[in-house]
């Protein structure tokens, strides 16, 4: 028999494939489903939101089925025969879609190896297959995975397209795969198939839809004509989307069911829409409930998708209690499932007939989509007391997901199955309502719930306030509980950013790679006395105390006007992780485990839209709290700032208050840059303006075609480098920072006699008055310009190096705006013109030198050479320099990291150059070092 095309999505050609052979009836040709209509529609305007409308289901198969691929490929085969759905594609003819089913053909199967029971390989497969949009002309509907462990298969991963399958339909097929693996066939006949349900809607069902679209537009014209006005401009995108898991919904929406016998999602709708409508003052109200539309006995059994969106008008008349809202919303919304059946364009039309406009009508009301299965009934009454339900709530978890761009309404709701628990997201159009107002949304719907189990709630159904907490930290297995750190009492403010916020803002919006933007996060951790005796409630209190004192703590990214500014709330909660460590005697200080917190706690990106600007866990040794984590963003507080937060911390946890004044916050910084420091920014944009003409650059021309990767890193950890560079200190009277500067321009200028050298500097910028113990992020970088004419010794340029620092911190502090238009207007492209020159970074907390001190002798010193350790770390994707220099802390030692773009810095020179600089210091620290400071046989760009 011959086969249609063999579809296969672009990457997984060079994957193991099986091939399932399929065939079976309902072969042809008809128009889209209504359902199908309104999708294909969405995705033609709004672009294809695959992630949420990709339908992810997983099978798991026994060890002791011994399925094999061979089986399992047949099963799907046979699956794929029996529903034609599943092989039917909607391919675009005369300009608009149309759904064709293939008779016969071959549906490839992924093939993964996975570990254990496959679970998580599975869960890998299904995220590899549903972040991929389906091209619906030319693919199958479905994706299939085979997970096999020791050759047998474990786990079957299917991801459905929705405009093809609805959640119900994803559930017949399911049962009929389970029923092929166990039986090997199917002695009933299929369900009504997406074409079947496509000809009776474009048939004989178009009386049903005309009768709907007059009930929409007879309910629509009792709805007062209100517009939603804009409160504000909205946050990129304008949806935002917060999830709360709680088992407390579940049980008490089931007990509100079965007290006043209705189905728990009339129970759920209910509260939602309390929430949404209490504090209106309307008195009619419109709700967009999704059908299912399987009321029909023919269509139970339907593999299609039949969902379509409800409308109800709410009466609220006489400010109801809440069991006599929920009459009324069990009648309205029973009212509008019944006419969710109809054509979506001629819906459209009619309302546009009533100069309406259909794209903007809903946005006012909000909609509710309930995806548990199975939907509707009254399900059996949970025995549970009050006090335990209202234990429950504790345990609730909230977080953030990914937003939308754009949706009808400014208020959206769905509900899906969680392990003894339910989901409920809730979708806010953050231009009409606030981000901060989803959890207490959220919470407080659980709140109504919980109460009207029990008793009856009198209008306006609003339960007590709840503050929002923010994400919650991502969990790990090491972390065992999560409990919140109230802050409250402080200062609401707005204000721009920082001038070292906007700088580092760019580099927050243009790193991508997980190994880029890791150096934005700013680990540290705080080690607690055992003598302390601090609980885990009074680290908590620590925490709040804390975060109510700065403000830059509190504060977080909004975009107004295509700028971002930030905002500083008044109060919140923290999310703080609580790790025990299982066994004290392996790690009974808890350093071990707080190391690893520290490391998953910077692995994600920091979203500065939702989250609070630092994360936080607490390593408890034997029941008290041995170690403080704490994770940073960048973008809020710079090293500086997180030594300030930390001193605040150790005194609150040992003392329980602070006696000092609060040092300046991030508004307090951006309202001083915007008036009494724009002079200095002047004198600083004009400085940069007069050095760099005059300066050579040491990585002006291509060496090479560079490696691959392109951009290496490489580290040399060396005890040599850490006491030479403190007795060069100490004798010649100059910081380490200035040494390790000068010996980075002796490494770049040494062997091409270059008369001068400019090198990129970090500068903390905590020089100006008020910035020492400001908390926020300051750090700017500066340009530091050494003149090499004269070939000076290197205690010279020593001299030169500290002259040239100075006046670089000096102006290091300016408006990276205004310094971006002045050399965008000499012609310079002010993202890439300072990529030639070497950026040095002196990341470590502790520079200073005991002048008592009298380091190691010369002998011991060239010993510690031998221990130096050289490694490669891992390569970044894209860096915007040539060659970065960092300066890092290790123990007893200094770490210089050198990050290579390859075509400029050849890799084999990355290590020669490290340990030439070593070599020099270690020369340097006894006896001056003439030019080329060259003091050992192998220069610093000497052949391995």
């Amino acid at each position: 028999m011959p086969f249609a095309d063999t579809v296969i999505p672009a990457d997984w050609a060079s994957e193991p494939l099986r091939y399932a052979e399929f065939s079976g009836g309902g072969a042809g040709a008809a128009p889209p489903t209504w359902a199908q209509q309104v999708l294909l529609r969405s995705i033609a305007r709004f672009g294809s939101n695959h992630r949420f409308l990709n339908l992810r289901r997983t099978v798991p198969v026994s060890p002791r089925a011994g399925l094999t691929v061979a089986t399992a490929t047949q099963a799907v085969g046979a699956l794929v025969s029996r529903h034609s759905a599943l092989r039917t594609r909607l391919p675009v003819v005369d300009g608009g879609h149309h759904q064709e089913t293939a008779p016969a053909g071959l549906f490839p199967l992924l093939v993964c190896a996975g570990t254990g029971d496959g679970a998580q390989a599975a869960r890998h497969a299904a995220d590899r297959l549903g972040d991929v949009a389906f091209d619906h002309s030319a693919e199958w509907p479905l994706r299939v995975a085979l997970v096999t462990v020791d050759d047998r298969v474990r786990q079957i991963v299917l991801v459905f397209s929705h405009t093809t399958v609805d959640a119900n339909a994803a559930e017949i097929v399911l049962r009929d795969l389970r029923l092929l693996l166990l039986r090997g066939g199917l002695p009933t006949p299929p369900g009504p198939q997406s074409v079947d349900v496509a000809r009776l809607q474009h048939g004989s069902d178009r009386h049903r839809s005309q009768r709907s679209v007059a009930y929409w537009l007879r309910e629509f014209d009792r709805l007062p004509r209100q517009p939603l006005v804009p409160s504000g401009p909205g946050l990129e995108p304008h949806l935002r989307r917060g999830v709360l898991v709680s088992s407390a919904v579940d049980k008490a929406a089931r007990l509100v069911a079965a007290r006043h016998r209705v189905s728990v999602s009339a129970a759920l709708l209910a509260a939602y829409h309390a929430m949404a409508v209490g504090a209106s003052g309307r008195e009619l109200s419109g709700l967009f409930p999704m059908a299912h539309n399987r009321f029909r006995t023919e269509y139970a059994q339907a593999v299609a998708n039949l969902g379509q969106i409800g409308f109800c008008v709410v009466d609220l008349a006489g400010r109801p209690d809440f069991a006599e809202l929920l009459h009324r919303v069990w009648t309205a919304s029973l009212n509008g499932l019944r006419h969710a059946y109809y054509d979506p364009s001629a819906l459209r039309h009619a309302f546009e007939e009533r100069g309406l406009d259909y794209g903007t009508a809903f946005h006012p009301h909000h909609y509710f989509n309930d995806v548990r299965l199975p939907l509707g009934g009254v399900d059996k009454a949970p025995e549970v007391t009050r006090d335990e339900l209202r234990a429950a709530m504790t345990d609730s978890t909230f977080s953030w997901t990914a937003g939308l761009n754009a949706a009808s309404w400014h208020l959206l709701a769905h509900v899906v199955d969680e392990p003894d628990a339910v989901g409920v997201t809730l979708t806010v159009d953050t231009r009409h309502l606030p981000m901060d107002s989803v959890e207490p949304f959220l919470r407080g719907m659980e709140e109504l719930l919980v109460e009207a189990a029990f008793g009856d709630v009198r209008w306006p159904w609003s339960p007590k306030a709840t503050t929002p907490a923010g994400p919650v930290p991502p969990r790990t297995e090491d972390v065992e509980a999560t409990v919140y750190a109230d802050f409250a009492g402080g200062r609401a403010a707005s204000a721009p950013l920082t001038w070292g916020q906007r700088a580092m803002w760019r580099t927050v919006e243009e790193f991508e790679s997980p190994e880029a933007y890791r150096v934005l996060s700013l680990p540290r951790t705080l080690a607690v006395p055992t003598r302390a005796e601090v609980t885990v409630p009074e680290a908590v209190r620590a925490l709040g105390t804390l975060v109510a004192r700065h403000g830059s703590l509190r504060t977080r990214f909004r975009r107004r006007d295509d700028e971002v500014h930030q905002e500083t709330a008044a109060s919140g909660r923290l999310p703080v992780g609580v790790h025990a460590v299982p066994r004290p005697p392996d790690d009974p200080d808890g350093r071990a485990a707080a190391a690893e917190l520290a490391t998953r706690l910077r692995e994600s990106r920091f979203d500065h839209v939702t989250e609070w600007p630092l994360r936080v866990a607490l390593v408890t040794v034997d029941g008290r709290v041995r170690q403080v984590v704490v994770v940073f963003s960048h973008a809020t507080v710079d090293f500086h700032a997180t030594d300030v937060v930390l001193r605040d911390l150790r005194r609150l946890l040992l003392h329980g208050a602070l006696d000092r004044p609060v040092g300046l916050q991030s508004v307090d910084l951006a309202g001083r840059e915007r008036d009494a420091e724009r002079r200095r920014s002047e004198r600083a944009v004009a400085y940069w303006v007069r050095q760099l003409p005059g300066i050579a650059a040491s990585l002006s021309d291509p060496v090479g075609s560079g490696s691959a990767p392109r951009y290496r890193r490489g580290s040399l950890v060396s005890r040599a480098v850490h006491h030479a560079a403190r007795l060069v200190s100490t004798r010649h009277a100059v910081s380490t920072s200035n040494v390790v500067l000068a010996a980075t321009a002796a490494g770049l200028t040494g062997a091409g006699g270059q008369d001068s050298c400019g090198i990129v500097v970090m500068a903390n910028n905590r020089f100006q008055p008020g910035h020492q113990d400001a908390v926020g992020t300051l750090n700017q970088i500066g340009l530091a310009r050494l003149d090499l004419a004269d070939r000076p010794g290197f205690a010279e340029l020593l001299s030169r190096a500290r002259r040239g620092a100075l006046d670089a911190y000096r102006h290091a502090y300016y408006d990276p705006a205004v310094w971006e238009r002045t050399f965008t207007d000499l012609g310079h492209d002010h993202r890439t013109f300072l990529a030639p020159y070497c950026y040095l970074n002196d990341a470590r907390l502790t520079r200073d030198v005991d002048p008592t001190d009298t380091g190691p002798d010369e002998t011991t010193l060239r010993a510690m050479v031998g221990d130096s350790e050289f490694r490669w770390l891992p390569e970044l994707a894209r860096f915007p320099w040539r060659c970065r220099v960092q300066v890092l802390d290790a123990p007893g030692a200094v770490e210089l990291v050198v990050t290579a773009d390859t075509r400029y810095f050849p890799a084999e020179r990355v290590e020669p150059f490290l340990r030439g600089v070593e070599a020099l210091l270690v020369e340097a620290a006894f006896r001056d070092v003439p030019w080329p400071w060259s003091p050992a046989a192998a220069g610093p760009y000497a052949a391995d």
